[in-house]
């Protein structure tokens, strides 16, 4: 990745992260967070790389739900107390140790049912590993669960709440299962 795109791609990410307070839609936190994976998974791993933090204190507060932070919170607070210095070993966006940048992103329209907004998002994220193999086309499923909540002006946006890959475990209840 040449170093003009990568500028282009953290001055971009700036963009979104400096802008929470206003207006969105239910896809807008999404998006953050699948342009932050993008980043992430192009960053060409060595000792000096940076990588963009999905739970640091700026995301928590502007892009997930008050449940989720307590969540995530008192996740690694338990991991604290048990000398752990990793909390998850795998990306909790893309749902793996090692993957491509996502290819093929495809966002479903937002489904709201009892205050709970949910959008699909699928991509493909082990499509660049050489060789022919099972699952390289394979299209990975996520669904972002969104809630409205206050800002900081009191006004509602939409929030994640949760991050749930299909066919797996919510990413809320594994850090509720990690707190205790």
């Amino acid at each position: 990745m040449t170093a003009m795109r990568k500028l282009t791609m953290v001055g971009g990410l700036c963009l979104l992260l400096a802008a929470p307070a206003l207006a969105n839609e239910p896809d807008e936190p999404v998006k953050v967070l699948v342009e932050m994976a993008s980043y992430n998974a192009g960053v060409e791993p060595n000792a000096k790389a940076v990588y963009d933090d999905y739970f640091s204190a700026g995301m928590l507060l502007n892009y997930f739900s008050q449940g989720f932070t307590e969540a995530y919170v008192k996740a690694l607070l338990a991991s604290k107390r048990l000398h752990d210095t990793m909390l998850l070993d795998y990306d909790p966006v893309l749902g793996g140790q090692d993957g491509c940048v996502p290819k093929d992103v495809t966002y479903g329209r937002p489904q709201t049912k009892g205050g709970v907004t949910e959008v699909l998002v699928g991509f493909k994220r082990s499509w660049c590993y050489d060789g022919e193999y099972e699952g390289k086309d394979e299209i990975t499923k996520v669904i972002y669960r969104l809630v409205r909540e206050d800002d900081e002006v009191g006004e509602k946006r939409y929030v994640i709440d949760d991050i749930h890959f299909v066919n797996d475990v919510p990413l809320r209840a594994e850090f509720e299962a990690l707190a205790k």
